[in-house]
């Protein structure tokens, strides 16, 4: 499942840098042919070559939501049971990530890829890591947390207690 969608990217980052980050890839990209492509309706007079560079972008768009969503689920699955429903309270924060993550994957060369961009996607991929491993959890509501993949501990655990003092009685 998609954790964000094209139009919650450009939302969040401005239809202006979603569409240069694009555009590095695509010289005839504009504002208004990326508009006209996700809405499926086209403004104007495009030629086919814009049409087609639109298209493509928009392709490559939806692909790097869907490989960051993929990424995502490779550590969540270690975590919860996916699919996660969509009114998820976690769903938000998953967005987020998804949303950085995917803003990093475009921003593929020195050009447009800014350390800020870099340390935040870090960021993220830290903390899904975190989620993988247990070390953060992600809850309902009520602070429980979410049904996961079940563990099995095994090997010595800590213990305060005297072992090598202790005596079996035979």
């Amino acid at each position: 499942m998609p954790y964000a969608t094209p139009q919650q990217v450009i939302q969040a980052y401005g239809l202006k840098e979603v569409t240069q980050l694009l555009a590095d890839e695509q010289d005839l990209l504009t504002e208004q042919l990326l508009t006209d492509a996700i809405a499926e309706v086209w403004t104007g007079a495009p030629s086919q070559e814009e049409k087609d560079a639109a298209t493509g972008a928009l392709a490559r768009f939806v692909r790097k939501i869907e490989t960051s969503s993929s990424f995502m689920d490779g550590y969540l699955r270690n975590a919860v049971t996916l699919p996660l429903s969509a009114d998820d309270v976690n769903i938000g924060t998953l967005n987020e990530c998804c949303m950085a993550l995917v803003r990093c994957s475009l921003s593929d060369d020195p050009d447009n890829a800014t350390e800020r961009m870099d340390d935040c996607c870090n960021t993220w991929r830290a903390w899904l890591k975190d989620v993988s491993r247990g070390t953060v959890q992600l809850v309902n509501p009520a602070g429980e947390t979410l049904p996961g993949k079940s563990r099995i501990r095994f090997g010595p655990a800590a213990s305060s207690y005297n072992w090598a003092a202790h005596k079996v009685a035979r």
